[in-house]
């Protein structure tokens, strides 16, 4: 083996120019590679942290939906109309998840949409004018998160409030983000802080519900990160009734026997009869204004309606003692929701995080269709840049064959050549790579819109390289030129020595 190695460098400083070009290609290769997972690695890390750290814990607990997958921000459906579901049977699987060694805290939660709505007090030409000069739609959505506020606060610090104080319990009210907030303001044509009142509309499958809220509190996020800032937080009794999770919603409809009796004497032929639409005769002494009256004061169906249903919660995050516990605690409930017959299921951050989780599959799955792409051209170049270096040493490698070296030889030796060029140029591909990340980094360039957020996974570009990237980038060049010399190998085998002798 050592003699092979010493011919293998010998022929690569004789023929530098060629050693040269695969080198370049295979240096650039490694160098994508590694700076482009490191890309990722930091989009991947910037959009956990920000979720684990901010909205969703480690593990995240949800009801099931036959219409996709459920995620914070509700379920992922054609035309995204689909309920979130509500847990199931809440008590026990709240029970199950506190009652596991792996949890350190747990908070209850739902979640839904929002716009705000301009109030009465301001003017016709002064709703005209700031209409006009806001034409952001964003500034008047909102996406709300309704807590349970004696657990939520103690598991998410990254928050700072920056004016009022946060939601305590039995309280009624919003917490904005300050950002949000100014969008608002500009929106409404007037100045809004703590103490003022905002008129919400929210979306259910039970229908539009307005309320009037008062601000509680702004605040500003820590870590920036790609989160929207149109979230805010509500108490969660208001965030149910605009969710329509109300005690009027879960009430069963009974009949009287009178009603149902009513409904087995239904005539279908009288129904498309000739005096259908005969005038009937107009007894205006039957009218009773006290009887009508007395019907419309039974608010007891709109009370159940407008009533919160305490039970009702569609989440569950969880914060567990050590990350790495995540993958073995979300084992332990979606075995535990099966034995019991509970159509709950328990996932990650990434499912939690919905769009902005699937967000990273995406770009790692173009990035990797890329560097498949750029792998396939790489490997098409060093083979005919290879073919080309068999062509010139066709004399070299007949005179070889006529002292008596085999054809395996011959393999080892063009296979040592690629490895030795695949090994030390993806290392140096590596190490440029490595300091262009850390250019990259210092330079903190900014995202400047949420798309790009999303993809720096923050504010600013902050890649870094793992080790395992950096080997596995190494790693892969090595077998791109190790593929690369098999064709060539193939076309030296296939020279006669007596030819090659000749054609020297």
């Amino acid at each position: 083996m050592p003699v092979t190695l010493r011919l293998a460098f010998r022929n690569i400083f004789e023929h530098r120019s060629k050693s040269l070009i695969i080198g370049i290609l295979l240096a650039l290769g490694s160098l994508i590679l590694v700076t482009g997972n490191s890309f990722i690695d930091a989009s991947k890390e910037g959009i956990r942290s920000t979720f684990t750290d901010n909205y969703t814990g480690d593990v995240f607990v949800s009801g099931q939906s036959s219409e996709g997958p459920v995620s914070l921000f509700g379920v992922t459906s054609v035309g995204g109309l689909a309920p979130t579901p509500i847990i199931p049977e809440f008590e026990t699987v709240i029970d199950l998840v506190r009652n596991s060694p792996l949890v350190e805290k747990s908070s209850g939660m739902a979640t839904n949409y929002a716009i705000v709505m301009r109030g009465t007090e301001v003017s016709m030409e002064e709703q005209m004018q700031s209409a006009a000069e806001s034409d952001d739609p964003s500034s008047r959505f909102l996406f709300l998160f309704g807590i349970d506020t004696e657990n939520y606060w103690s598991m998410f610090e990254s928050m700072d409030i920056t004016s009022g104080a946060r939601i305590s319990q039995g309280q009624t009210g919003l917490i904005i983000n300050e950002v949000q907030l100014e969008k608002l303001s500009a929106w409404m044509g007037r100045p809004l802080g703590v103490g003022d009142l905002l008129t919400i509309q929210g979306f259910s499958s039970a229908g539009m519900k307005i309320r009037e809220l008062p601000i509680l509190g702004t605040y500003h996020q820590r870590g920036e990160g790609a989160a929207p800032e149109q979230m805010c937080f509500v108490d969660i009794d208001t965030l149910r009734i605009l969710a329509g999770m109300t005690v009027g919603t879960n009430e069963d409809v009974v009949l009287t026997e009178a009603q149902t009796g009513m409904l087995g004497d239904i005539d279908t032929d009288s129904l498309f009869s000739d005096d259908l639409f005969e005038d009937a005769p107009v007894q205006g002494a039957q009218f009773d204004e006290v009887k009508l009256q007395s019907e419309f004061a039974d608010t007891k169906a709109r009370e159940l309606a407008n009533t919160a249903d305490e039970g009702a919660w569609q989440f569950i995050v969880v914060r567990t003692k050590k990350p790495s516990d995540a993958p073995a605690l979300i084992k332990e409930l979606n075995l535990a929701f099966a034995e019991k017959g509970i159509s709950a299921t328990a996932g990650d951050w990434q499912m939690a995080a919905g769009p902005y989780g699937q967000s990273v599959d995406v770009i790692r799955i173009v990035f990797t269709i890329a560097i498949v792409i750029l792998s396939i051209v790489a490997i098409i170049i060093i083979m005919n840049t290879f073919v080309i270096s068999v062509i010139e040493r066709t004399g070299e490698i007949g005179t070889m064959r006529a002292i008596g070296a085999e054809k395996r030889f011959i393999r080892r030796l063009f296979a040592a050549e690629a490895t030795v060029l695949a090994t030390v140029f993806s290392l140096v591909g590596s190490l440029l790579a490595l300091g262009v990340v850390a250019l990259l980094k210092g330079l903190k360039i900014e995202a400047g819109n949420p798309f790009l957020e999303v993809l720096f996974g923050g504010k600013y570009l902050s890649p870094f390289v793992t080790p395992m990237n950096f080997i596995l980038a190494i790693a892969a060049m090595i077998l791109v030129g190790y593929v690369a010399h098999l064709y060539p190998v193939h076309v030296a085998l296939k020279i006669r020595p007596v030819q090659a002798m000749q054609n020297e």
